[in-house]
C-alpha cells in the first residue's frame, strides 16, 4: 500500500492545484469509515459498550428491537433447517455421509450496528480513535524475533485493523493518521516539519538532554491529537528548549527560564559566536537566535489569565512555535551557537 495518494491526473499535469488535507468526514469516506467501524467493533464486542460509555453515547431501543426481532427469525430458520436435516438423516443409509447439523449465524451485536451506522458523523473520528485504543497494540520491540512477531496476536490483530485504516486515510487526504503507537489517531505532520522534529529530538537524545526530547514529544502528541491542546502544547515547547538552553547559558542561576536565556544572550551576545558567518566568512552572532527566543517566549499569549493581552493559542500559532522549538532545540544541542575563543574579534 502507498503511504501517499496517487495525484489525480489534473494534478499531476498542473491543471489542477494539489488539494488541501481535508477536516471531518467527507460523504466520500463516510460509507467505507462506518463499514471500518463495523468491521473493527466486531472484533472486540466486550468493549463496545465501555466505548458508547466513554464518548456518553446511549443505545436507542430501537437497534434492542431489531435485534431481538433478528434472534426470533434466526431461532425459527434455525429450527427449520435442523427440522430438513434430521428428516434426511434418518433417510440415509447408515454408512452415507451425513453433513453437519446447519448452523445460522448470530445477528449483529446491537451496540456494534450502532456505533457504526447509528452515530453522527462529527464523532466518527473519536469513535476511530477510541477503538484503536482499546483493540491496538504498540510496536513490538525492534528485537523481537520475527516467529515470534508473526505469531503474536496482538501485533496480526493490529496489522488487520491499522492496514485498511490507513488506506482510507491516505485515500481521502484526511488531516488524521494513526499515531506512532497504533493506539489512537493524530493530525498529520506536514513532512517538513516531522523531519525536523525527528532531528531535534534525536539530537537532544545523543547530546545529552533526553528530558529536551519528552517534552517534545508532549508536545506533539498534544499538537496533533484529535482534540488538540495548542496552549498546554506550547507550554511544553518552552520546557523542550530551556531543557537544553538552561543547563547550557544559565548553569549557576537556580531560576532559568528561556526568557532569562534570551536576555543573557542579547546582552552578552558579544561573549558568543552563532556557526553561520556572515559575508566576509566572520562567525555569525546571536542576533537570529535571540529573535527566535523572543518569538517562542512571547508568543505564548495565554501564559497568564486575566490581563486584556491574554489571546488563546491557535492551532497555526502552535504549529509555528514547534517550527521554532525544533529549531532551536536542533541549534543548541550541535552547539551552532558557543562561547567565542579567545582573540577572536567579537560582532
Amino acid at each position: 500500500m502507498r503511504s501517499t495518494a496517487r495525484p489525480r491526473l489534473s494534478v499531476r499535469v498542473g491543471a489542477a492545484p494539489v488539494p488541501a488535507l481535508v477536516e471531518g468526514v467527507p460523504a466520500s469516506l463516510e460509507p467505507a469509515l462506518r463499514d471500518w467501524i463495523f468491521e473493527t467493533a466486531a472484533q472486540g464486542r466486550q468493549e463496545v459498550r465501555h466505548v458508547l460509555i466513554r464518548l456518553d453515547l446511549e443505545l436507542p431501543r430501537s437497534y434492542l428491537n431489531q435485534y431481538q426481532r433478528e434472534l426470533r427469525e434466526r431461532e425459527a430458520e434455525l429450527a427449520e433447517l435442523t427440522a430438513q436435516w434430521e428428516a434426511e438423516s434418518s433417510m440415509r443409509e447408515e454408512k452415507a455421509y451425513v453433513p453437519g447439523r446447519p448452523s445460522v449465524p448470530m445477528p449483529p451485536d446491537p451496540h456494534v450496528r450502532f456505533l457504526a451506522y447509528g452515530t453522527e458523523p462529527e464523532i466518527l473520528w473519536d469513535v476511530v480513535d477510541d477503538l484503536l485504543s482499546v483493540l491496538c497494540s504498540e510496536p513490538l520491540p525492534p528485537e523481537t524475533l520475527p516467529i515470534v512477531a508473526r505469531w503474536h496476536s496482538g501485533a496480526r490483530r493490529t496489522k488487520r485493523i491499522i492496514e485498511p485504516l490507513n488506506r482510507l486515510l491516505v485515500e481521502s487526504r484526511s488531516v488524521y493518521e494513526v499515531a506512532p503507537d497504533r493506539r489512537g489517531l493524530q493530525r498529520r505532520m506536514e513532512e517538513g516539519l516531522s523531519e525536523a522534529f525527528a532531528t531535534a529530538a534525536d539530537s537532544a537524545e545523543s547530546s545529552g538532554y533526553p528530558a529536551a526530547r519528552r517534552h517534545l514529544e508532549r508536545a506533539r502528541d498534544k499538537l496533533f491529537a484529535v482534540h488538540a491542546d495548542a496552549s498546554g502544547a506550547y507550554v511544553d515547547l518552552i520546557r523542550a528548549v530551556e531543557a537544553v538552553a538552561c543547563p547550557m547559558f544559565l548553569p549557576r542561576n537556580p531560576l532559568p527560564t528561556l526568557g532569562r536565556v534570551r536576555d543573557h544572550l542579547r546582552d552578552a551576545g558579544a561573549k558568543y559566536e552563532c556557526v553561520l558567518t556572515d559575508k566576509s566568512g566572520t562567525q555569525g552572532t546571536t542576533t537570529g537566535v535571540v529573535a527566535m527566543l523572543t518569538d517562542l517566549w512571547e508568543g505564548h499569549g495565554d501564559r497568564h489569565a486575566g490581563g486584556p493581552r491574554e489571546v488563546p493559542v491557535s492551532q497555526e500559532a502552535g504549529e509555528a512555535a514547534l517550527s521554532i522549538a525544533t529549531a532551536l532545540v536542533t541549534l543548541f544541542s550541535r552547539r551552532a551557537v558557543r562561547l567565542r575563543p579567545v582573540g577572536r574579534p567579537g560582532a
